[in-house]
């Protein structure tokens, strides 16, 4: 089985946390072998359209993945822990911005804080650095610690 490596690999590993961090492909290899790995799904999206049928499509793959453990008899151990919306403008938000977070809170699984924009976090990764460590990065920092405290058990 293809799915069955990643959880057979990680078996043992001496860790608190793993993020296996994957888009939704309806399914395919690499999103069915997260799956089998882990415990809890976060879900990522941004304040779009397009942010949201992300959402859409990777709640579809995990209800899919869901039905078919319960046809197999196999245990469905899986939580999903919630939404995090990430690159959210701190300005006067777009009457479609605004739409989605709406849209995305009336799921229930909507976590806060927003993660802001910050041009930092894009300006690292082309340096291979961490924002985190700069002073321009705390905001994006303080809210990814805040919703890590909500999801991890």
């Amino acid at each position: 089985m293809d799915e069955l490596p990643l959880l057979i690999s990680l078996t043992g590993l001496a860790a608190d946390v793993v993020v296996i961090d994957c888009p939704n492909r309806r399914g395919g290899p690499l999103t069915l072998s997260a799956l089998n790995a882990a415990d809890t799904v976060v879900y990522a999206a941004t304040a779009t359209s397009d942010g949201i049928d992300g959402v859409d499509g990777a709640r579809r793959t995990v209800a899919q993945f869901r039905r078919h453990r319960q046809q197999l008899g196999a245990p469905d151990t899986l939580t999903e822990a919630g939404i995090v919306v990430g690159g959210v403008k701190e300005t006067i938000m777009s009457r479609a911005a605004v739409a989605s977070l709406e849209e995305l809170r009336a799921t229930g699984l909507f976590l806060e804080p927003l993660i802001p924009d910050r041009a930092i976090v894009q300006e690292v990764r082309i340096s291979g650095e961490w924002y985190g460590q700069y002073r321009k990065g705390s905001r994006v920092l303080d809210a990814y610690t805040a919703i890590a405290k909500q999801v991890l058990r």
